[in-house]
């Protein structure tokens, strides 16, 4: 072999010997890509699905604090709806949330707002906590909110719906009591901080709630409400596009609208509707708590 062949032989097998180990080195690196993406992205676990339990976690979420301390205790707030799960044997954990810097005896911090955060926060805040301590986890919760608390659990569901920035991409929530919550707004002038702006009839934030939100699982919503109520109207307590609504004549006692999260084991003049039947008359039914165990506990109708 003269030369010239001799030195294209010998360029031919280095550039095969080249060629071969670069395409070694691709196939490993291919292997090497696929576990680290297979430890990085395991399969997702199934939505849950809805049924009638007693193990569901339950988390309470309290209202506004009119006098501006920042500040509820959730202890004495929360004690007769304990007290209801308790007595009927609930397994699911019931704990109460807390938003404000002063809020105490509660399980679940969320945030340490004042008084000016407005609602929208305090719901971001809910969604991510309910995110990453349920729904990262393949599981689902239930939810009670007083007052506010309601817009904060409907802003939380509905960020998520909407898809805004800074909330999670999904929630799994099978049911939502609201107990006295301004679904549609209040006319009430007496506070003046942020979040009483937000909950006015026909303001803004409310315009830009959805109604109805429902979480990635499918989410039942109840309204609860007394036409005695001194700070929320039942018209506006039993808004916001619910499935299910219940309405109280007259809740015996001082305030309805602290007594709609407070009152059990009584027997009330109340009606109720289940869509899409229409509403019931007048007639002698269960008091709040027990109403609002009732709706966490069947997914279909109570």
């Amino acid at each position: 072999m003269d030369d010239h062949h001799h030195g294209y032989a010998k360029l031919r097998g280095t550039r095969m010997r080249m060629e071969q180990r670069g395409t070694a080195l691709a196939v490993a690196g291919l292997t090497a890509a696929a576990v680290v993406l297979g430890t990085a992205a395991p399969a997702q676990a199934a939505t849950p699905k809805r049924n009638d339990s007693k193990t569901e976690a339950v988390l309470l979420v309290h209202g506004i604090d009119w006098v501006g301390e920042a500040s509820f205790d959730c202890r004495s707030g929360w004690k007769n709806l304990k007290s209801e799960f308790k007595e009927h044997a609930w397994k699911g954990s019931v704990r109460s949330v807390a938003f404000y810097k002063k809020d105490k005896n509660c399980d679940l911090r969320i945030a340490s707002a004042g008084v000016n955060d407005g609602i929208h926060k305090l719901g971001k805040a809910l969604a991510k906590k309910i995110y990453s301590e349920y729904t990262s986890r393949g599981k689902s919760v239930d939810l009670v909110g007083h007052s506010m608390g309601g817009l904060v659990i409907r802003d939380a569901l509905s960020g998520v719906a909407k898809k805004q920035s800074g909330y999670p991409a999904k929630l799994y929530v099978e049911d939502v009591v609201t107990l006295g919550t301004p679904h549609n707004g209040t006319n009430s002038s007496l506070c003046v901080y942020t979040p009483c702006a937000q909950m006015r009839k026909n303001s803004h934030y409310l315009e830009l709630l959805k109604r109805n939100p429902q979480s990635a699982q499918g989410t039942d919503w109840t309204a609860i409400a007394s036409d005695a109520d001194e700070a929320i109207g039942e018209d506006t307590a039993t808004g916001g596009g619910v499935r299910h609504w219940v309405r109280y004549k007259n809740i015996p006692g001082k305030k309805d609208h602290s007594l709609l999260r407070t009152t059990r084991d009584k027997t009330l003049t109340v009606k109720w509707r289940n869509l899409p039947e229409a509403a019931t008359g007048w007639r002698s039914g269960d008091a709040p708590l027990d109403k609002a165990f009732t709706a966490l506990y069947w997914h279909s109708r109570w």
